[in-house]
């Protein structure tokens, strides 16, 4: 169709209808500056990137950090932050390869395990993936070794209990 002079693409009929709801960062400051907006018509999805419908989503520290502008790896406001989620892939760009695991755009994706609900796979990626590094391969920390947790408590500490727990390491707390 023509609009104007010039040529505009053809809308599908649910193009028109999609709409999703996003956290967006408008500015640094308090929690006011985090809005919650509804968006309308499907995202175009850019070379490497795969559209996820959310189902959960995690909060962390470097979110905080990002709302009061002192994350510098996040785009500038307005932006949609967000280190961690869980849900169903939509939509995959033309150039998207498949592999086991997927890491593009400073983004990774991992298959979600079948046994955890969206909750607890939303909840994993920072502080799992933290604690581990920090354990095994900057603290050199080996099965039937011994891990001390003083004062445990919080979402990383128990992500350190189960790595340690796993790996059969002596836990005292």
């Amino acid at each position: 169709t023509f609009s104007g002079s010039t040529l505009a693409a053809e809308k599908a009929p649910e193009e028109d209808t999609f709409s999703y709801r996003a956290l967006v960062l408008t500015g640094y400051g308090g929690y006011d500056k985090v809005k919650l907006q509804v968006k309308k018509g499907k995202p175009a999805l850019k070379s490497g990137e795969v559209m996820v419908r959310v189902k959960m989503c995690g909060l962390n520290f470097a979110d905080l950090m990002a709302r009061q502008g002192l994350y510098d790896r996040l785009p500038s406001p307005p932006v949609t932050p967000g280190m961690e989620c869980s849900g169903i892939i939509e939509a995959v760009a033309e150039d998207f390869l498949y592999t086991a695991i997927y890491s593009f755009s400073g983004v990774h994706f991992i298959a979600h395990p079948a046994h955890l609900t969206f909750e607890e796979a939303a909840a994993l990626p920072v502080n799992y993936i933290t604690a581990y590094l920090m354990l095994f391969d900057f603290g050199h920390l080996r099965p039937n070794q011994s891990l001390l947790i003083h004062m445990a408590a919080g979402k990383f500490v128990c992500m350190c209990v189960h790595c340690g727990d796993y790996a059969n390491v002596l836990l005292a707390s």
